[in-house]
């Protein structure tokens, strides 16, 4: 089975669900992902035993369901004649018995305060009957994979859950810009479904290929995407890509999980992906870790509880937008790069926390490009300018170079339909390279920087000459003024609660 037979299953999977009352996608997501998650258990473990059994060792291979947990088996279970009756032992027995398996960390971690949610007994029969002729363990990671994305990508445009999925062509860009390297690794501090690590692994594994295995795919633009093998990669490299390269945080357990069967359906079953929140509680193990590269598209408009912030962040805000770029200058080591996506606001904001992150990047940082995207790339979920960041470690500035992508290869209305003509992504990385200055890019010395308050906006630095040749969107002027807006109300809020503290004092 390919592909493209798999998406017909993933809608009929998705439409019964959503008729039987389980209308967030997010939620029939995860319910999928369970039962994607206990059939792949059981042929994983058939075939440990059959290879156990060709190299003379059957005895030595113990299976999760040896003896009385036979009856866990997604081939037993699915067998029970009368359908309340699986049901309920599914609910009460399978979920449990996974959710206990001492002997498979991964396991009981996915299954960790697992709620199964199949409202009755007649939708899981047709659901597992729909999974009947799946066989995971004979398709292909990509195919895989590509199912998996194709699910997700139903959540997205069912019109909720899209903020846990930034656009794969975006991902793509600035995972080329950032240029993740084997034995490098990787952190998303707000994973969301693990897009900019499944980026950044098939990244490593293109530029590990053999040119004569290298293949093309297209995107949903109709551009190509090159895919690669990773033949080139020894056992050791594979290893520690697989298990010690990636990993993520999330502070929703259900994508987490989300995440978490996106990779494993990737071929990434090991790879770390868990629920953290990176910028609230306790101190813990990886308060202090720091990593080789960083790739996130982190919240944009959330607000924490002062009280509440981790004390080893170097900046203090209510901004969830703030917090997370100054996590990620501490999180960097020296020699690392970072790829972030930041709402327009936070280059020209003018709170203190605004320029100490700013002043941040360009004295502890090497803050390399700021890469302006035209303000429909998030829509239908939201219309919020934002630009792409990419810096390194140590600093400091010395240049910035700037880029104004005004089209994307889509339209920036709330359809987002492919216009593979008006794409200026193809230039970016041409010129990314370079740092070329051409009608759509530029440079600021650090200086300029500085005496302009750390100001960040694209615009700001834009020669007279680039500046008549362009025509604005009206659009991306509106959502300009719209981060101004919010940035003014977020002052105004601040100032009432000082005065409602002084009135009552």
């Amino acid at each position: 089975m390919d592909t493209n037979q798999l998406k017909p299953l993933i809608e009929r999977l998705c439409n019964k669900l959503w008729a039987a009352g389980l209308t967030n996608p997010v939620t029939y997501v995860e319910q999928i992902s369970y039962l994607f998650f206990l059939k792949m258990l059981e042929e994983w473990d058939d075939q440990r035993a059959r290879e156990a059994t060709l190299v003379g060792r059957a005895n030595g291979y113990a299976s999760i369901f040896a003896g009385d947990s036979n009856k866990h088996r997604w081939s037993v279970w699915t067998h029970i004649p009368d359908n309340e009756r699986m049901f309920r032992f599914v609910r009460d027995k399978v979920f449990p018995f996974m959710a206990s398996l001492s002997e498979r960390e991964e396991v009981r971690r996915f299954f960790r305060d697992a709620r199964f949610q199949i409202p009755d007994g007649v939708t899981l029969r047709d659901v597992v009957d729909l999974l009947r002729d799946v066989r995971f363990y004979e398709l292909d990671a990509d195919v895989k994979g590509d199912l998996y994305e194709y699910l997700l990508n139903q959540m997205a445009t069912s019109g909720r859950g899209g903020q846990f999925r930034t656009p794969r062509h975006i991902i793509r860009t600035m995972v080329q810009m950032v240029d993740p390297r084997i034995g490098e690794t990787i952190l998303d501090p707000a994973c969301g479904t693990g897009g900019f690590l499944l980026g950044a692994y098939d990244w490593v594994r293109l530029e590990n290929s053999d040119a004569a295995h290298i293949g093309e795919v297209a995107n949903g633009a109709g551009q190509p995407v090159r895919r690669g093998p990773g033949d080139r990669l020894s056992p050791t490299q594979w290893d520690f890509l697989q298990s010690g390269a990636l990993f993520g945080f999330d502070v929703d357990q259900g994508i987490v999980r989300i995440g978490t069967m996106n990779l494993i359906l990737h071929g990434l079953e090991r790879s770390q992906v868990m629920r953290r929140d990176a910028l609230a509680g306790s101190p813990d193990d990886w308060e202090d870790r720091q990593f080789d590269v960083i790739l996130s598209n982190p919240p944009f408009s959330g607000r924490i509880n002062r009280d509440r912030i981790r004390g080893s962040l170097p900046v203090r805000s209510a901004k969830t937008e703030i917090l997370f770029l100054g996590l990620m200058v501490k999180a960097l080591r020296d020699g690392g790069r970072c790829g972030v996506i930041v709402p327009e606001g936070l280059l020209f904001g003018s709170t203190g926390a605004h320029k100490e992150v700013r002043q941040m990047l360009l004295e502890q940082c090497d803050l390399q490009a700021v890469v302006s995207l035209p303000g429909g790339v998030f829509q239908p979920y939201s219309g919020v300018k934002t630009s792409v960041l990419v810096f390194g470690r140590p600093g400091p500035t010395e240049s910035v170079w700037f880029y104004d992508v005004t089209a994307d290869g889509f339209s920036l209305d709330q359809r987002r339909q492919p216009i593979a003509e008006r794409n200026d992504i193809p230039h970016l990385l041409a010129k990314w390279p370079d740092r070329i200055v051409s009608e759509r890019s530029w440079a600021a010395t650090s200086g300029q920087i500085t005496e302009n308050d750390f100001n960040l906006s694209a615009g700001r630095y834009r020669p007279v000459s680039a500046m008549a040749k362009s025509q604005t969107d009206p659009r991306e002027l509106l959502s300009k003024l719209g981060a101004v807006e919010q940035d003014i109300l977020s002052h105004v809020r601040r100032l009432d609660e000082l005065l409602g503290k002084g009135g009552s004092s």
